[in-house]
C-alpha cells in the first residue's frame, strides 16, 4: 500500500546542568561547589537478528502486486517485508530519504530493479527487552539491526557526507486553517493498522492517481517530516504552531511544475493542497544536509 516514510532522526545527549547555590554567613567558610552531574549518555544500539532470509521476489508488475512488511508488533525484533527492493531496505536501515542517499544510479540495473521478501526476528531475550524500550531508541535498535542484515548480506558499505544543499521552510500563510477536529479514526483505519495503531500521519494510494496524506493528531514538526520525503530535502518547521492537527489532503503530484498542460486529475499538488487547505507554504532555501554513500553493495548472498 506504501512504503516506510521514513525521517531523519538525531539523537542528543540531553545536558543537566547543575546550578550551585552558595550561602555565606559570617566566619563560615565558602562550601565547595559540587561536581555537575555527567551528561547522559546517548543510547547505543546494539542488536542484530539472530535468523535472516533474503529470497529475490517476482512480482508480476502488470497485474498488480503488494508491497509492504515492517516490524510486527512494532517494538519487537520480528521482520518481515514482501516485494521491496533495495532503496526501501536503505530507507529501513538509515534515517534518510531517498534523496540524500548517493551512488544509487551508479548500481547495476539489475540490482535497482530486484525484488526481495525478507524474514528475520531477534532470539527472545532481545525480543522482550525492545518491548520495554521507549520508541526513540527501539528506533535505534531496528535501524541497527538493518545496517548490520545489509552489510553482512549485501555486503554494503557506506559512508555519510555533509553538502550544501537545497533544503526547505515550512511558514504560516493564514492561521486557523490548520485544526484539530478531535475525531477518532474510522474502524477501517483501525483494522487496517491493527496492533501497530493508527499513526499520527500516513500516506495511501498511488503515483497513478495520487495520494492522500491522512493525521490524526500530528504535529506540524510531524507534517515537515512527511514533507522532507516527498520534495527530496529537509523541511524546516519555521511556522511557531505547536498543537495537533487532523486533515485529509488529497494531492496528485508535487508541483505544478510536475503536472502536463491538460491535466485533467481533480486534486492539486502538493504544495497548492498545503497551502489552500492548511494555510501554509514551502519557501526554497538552503544549508548543510547529510547524505549516505553508496561504496559497495551487490546482490544477497545465499540463505
Amino acid at each position: 500500500m506504501f512504503g516506510p516514510m521514513r525521517s531523519v532522526v538525531c539523537t542528543a545527549a540531553m545536558m543537566m546542568v547543575a546550578q550551585a547555590l552558595v550561602v555565606v554567613a559570617a566566619q563560615d567558610p565558602v562550601p565547595q561547589a559540587s561536581s555537575p552531574p555527567a551528561a547522559t549518555t546517548p543510547y547505543t544500539p546494539v542488536m542484530t537478528f539472530e535468523v535472516a532470509s533474503i529470497r529475490q521476489s517476482k512480482p508480476d508488475l502488470d497485474r498488480g502486486w503488494v508491497v509492504g512488511g515492517g516490524f510486527e508488533p512494532v517494538n519487537s525484533g520480528r521482520f518481515s517485508l514482501q516485494n521491496n527492493n533495495l532503496m526501501n531496505l536503505l530507507l529501513w536501515a538509515y534515517p534518510v530519504t531517498s534523496h540524500q542517499i548517493l551512488g544509487w544510479d551508479d548500481l547495476p540495473r539489475e540490482l535497482k530493479s530486484a525484488f526481495f521478501n525478507v524474514g528475520a526476528k531477534v532470539d527472545p531475550a532481545d525480543d522482550q527487552r525492545l518491548a520495554t524500550l521507549p520508541k526513540k531508541q527501539v528506533q535505534l535498535e531496528h535501524e541497527h539491526m538493518m545496517q548490520a542484515l545489509l552489510a553482512d548480506r549485501f555486503n554494503l558499505k557506506v559512508h555519510w557526507e555533509v553538502r550544501d544543499s537545497t533544503t526547505y521552510n515550512l511558514e504560516l500563510v493564514k492561521s486557523g486553517r490548520l485544526r484539530s477536529t478531535g475525531a477518532p479514526p474510522t474502524a477501517e483505519e483501525v483494522k487496517m493498522f491493527g496492533d501497530r495503531g493508527v499513526p499520527p500521519i500516513y500516506q495511501k494510494g498511488g503515483s497513478r492517481n495520487g495520494f492522500e496524506y491522512v493525521a490524526h493528531g500530528a504535529t506540524v514538526k510531524e507534517l515537515a517530516e512527511m514533507l522532507t520525503g516527498q520534495f527530496g530535502a529537509p523541511v524546516n518547521d519555521l511556522t511557531g504552531l505547536s498543537g495537533k492537527y487532523d486533515f485529509d489532503l488529497k494531492t496528485y503530484q508535487t508541483s505544478d511544475t510536475d503536472r502536463q498542460v491538460d491535466e485533467t486529475n481533480p486534486w492539486p499538488p502538493l504544495e497548492t493542497a498545503i497551502r489552500d487547505q492548511l494555510g501554509l507554504k514551502l519557501v526554497r532555501s538552503h544549508g548543510p544536509v547529510k547524505f549516505l554513500v553508496i561504496d559497495h553493495v551487490e546482490m544477497p548472498s545465499p540463505n
